[in-house]
């Protein structure tokens, strides 16, 4: 007879619904068992969220992290429910004495794994889980849980055991505080910010990585605004400087050393696990953030994206091809510039219409911008004339120019069924004999792109996710954009969202802009400005130029 086999049962309350009944059943005649098995005990018990119901305690105090509830302890497992109020998430921790177990959740819970070795601690996934899935516990597992969402309430039902018997399977379960580097043993909940009379004892704790470190600052910054705003106080943490060093500088060196272990030399991403954990930890980090400092305007994506455009974008692009590009553009079909009116369209924030002022002899009062972003018309008018506009608004009886100007692909940000209109917009404001200047990207431009991107003092970080969709029979480039600067010290995360971008085949824009213009129609590769055969699917930038003459 096995040690298990020894364990004198504890007899299972009548009061107990059938199917929590017949789970401990199967607990109580099982040996050896391991995590897989639970899971599977546990879905053929069918327990519900209704069945669970007795146990729900969304009205637990501000300073627990989640409800805890026991529904049965028998000499060598525990089953307990605990109550998932919307924001409400576990510490990182493992189980105590547990050897098995699993979890089953009835909402969408943020669920989320770690590897700790050789003195450190990094994420190894974090995912949404689908109400009803069970996740298998064994005593290696170190993870996190919690509620990300705004407005729903949960429960979830939890099975620990130990082949021996305990007078509490979870006990000396450690919390991971990545703050201080320490590991917290205790016997109740693994909560943020216990007090110290809930700690039995402090050990010396991993080193994590930079996303893992951030997102745990993020919920315990969260755990300890909700304790004040409640009124419950902090257990002696001081809030102000705990967000202090959240988002410290000095966390800078650490976060260019993880993107130097896990990009290319070309900038690409090397690690999609760690590129997902990231990108989530930040995304979490800018909400924080949003709450914190009031910044974001929903009306404008590119509120704080402007500030940080010219030293990410505008100028590396500036330095790569778009200088080389105006000057050929101006010797090659227009070279004298100083007389000619010209129109900016999507001017940003006109850094390289200022350029073209001070070094290609455009008049100041002959240039004018016009975007659809206030942020970034405010940013452009410390450098030239602008006003917020739409190419769709174009209109020939307001003004016609000599040369329409528009970098940077802007013309593939439009509706992909507006951009024919767009480019006949154009054609209708140049005066006979002018012209249109602008690059695109080629349908394949994600090949070259790059994930990170960096201001020459790396003060200015941009980490970008692009993905090739389709709609309709039409493909995109679709680039999800996360900003981190620390220009003023601080490190600020801003979430610029996914921006999309049609990419019709180069023909069909040489056929937009012959149709439009009516004149001869030239496309260039944008950096070796080699000219591209009219049966070229691509270039070997990625990038190309539209030199579109007005007949």
């Amino acid at each position: 007879m096995t040690e298990k086999d020894q364990i004198k049962r504890k007899k299972i309350p009548d009061v107990l619904p059938e199917t929590l009944r017949s789970l401990i059943n199967s607990l109580q005649t099982a040996t050896d068992l391991k995590p897989a098995q639970v899971v599977k005990m546990m879905k053929k018990a069918a327990v519900s969220a209704e069945d669970l119901k007795e146990w729900a305690d969304y009205d637990h105090p501000v300073t627990d992290s989640y409800g805890r509830k026991l529904i049965f302890k028998d000499a060598n497992f525990e089953i307990m429910a605990m109550s998932w109020r919307p924001g409400d998430f576990s510490t990182i921790h493992d189980h105590g004495h547990t050897q098995w177990g699993a979890v089953q959740i009835f909402g969408p819970a943020e669920h989320a794994t770690f590897r700790e070795e050789d003195g450190f601690i990094s994420t190894l996934a974090r995912w949404l889980v689908e109400p009803g899935d069970i996740v298998g516990v064994g005593h290696s597992l170190i993870h996190q849980m919690g509620n990300p969402t705004s407005d729903v309430f949960f429960m979830s039902l939890h099975v620990y055991g130990d082949v021996h018997a305990q007078s509490s399977i979870t006990g000396d379960a450690r919390i991971f505080d990545l703050e201080t580097e320490s590991i917290f043993r205790v016997n109740g909940g693994v909560f943020y910010a216990l007090p110290q009379e809930e700690i039995d004892r402090v050990e010396e704790g991993p080193k994590a990585d930079f996303p893992t470190r951030l997102r745990h600052m993020v919920e315990l910054i969260r755990r300890l605004r909700r304790m004040k705003e409640a009124g419950a106080g902090t257990n002696g943490r001081d809030l102000n400087k705990i967000i202090e060093d959240a988002f410290s500088s000095d966390h800078r060196k650490q976060l260019l050393t993880c993107l130097s272990a896990n990009t290319n030399q070309n900038d690409h991403q090397s690690n999609s696990i760690y590129w997902r954990a990231l990108n989530r930890e930040l995304k979490e980090t800018a909400i924080l953030q949003n709450e914190l400092y009031k910044e974001q305007r929903a009306d404008d994506r590119f509120h704080k994206y402007a500030a940080l455009y010219d030293s990410l974008i505008c100028q590396p692009c500036m330095d790569a091809f778009i200088r080389k590009y105006l000057f050929f553009f101006s010797e090659k079909y227009m070279p004298d510039l100083t007389n000619k009116k010209l129109i900016s369209i999507g001017s940003g924030t006109g850094l390289i219409e200022a350029f073209m002022i001070r070094e290609m002899g455009v008049d100041y009062n002959n240039l004018y911008g016009i975007d659809i972003s206030e942020a970034m018309v405010r940013e452009s008018q410390k450098r030239i004339r602008a006003d917020v506009g739409d190419v769709l608004s174009l209109d020939p009886g307001v003004q016609m120019w000599d040369v329409a100007y528009s970098g940077l692909n802007v013309y593939q940000y439009l509706q992909h069924n507006r951009l024919e209109e767009a480019i006949q917009k154009t054609a209708s404001i140049v005066k006979p004999g002018g012209y249109f200047v602008g690059d695109f990207i080629t349908p394949d431009h994600i090949r070259w792109y790059p994930n990170v991107v960096y201001s020459d003092d790396k003060k200015i970080i941009s980490l970008r996710t692009p993905a090739l969709i389709e709609q309709s029979g039409r493909m995109f480039q679709e680039s999800e954009i996360i900003n981190i600067s620390f220009a003023d010290g601080p490190m600020r995360v801003t979430y610029a969202g996914k921006h999309k971008r049609f990419l019709p085949p180069l023909h069909r824009i040489r056929t937009y802009f012959e149709k439009a213009f009516g004149g001869q129609v030239d496309l260039y590769d944008a950096h070796s400005l080699e000219i591209i055969p009219e049966d070229a699917d691509s270039c070997v930038s990625t990038r190309y130029i539209v030199v579109a003459h007005k007949a």
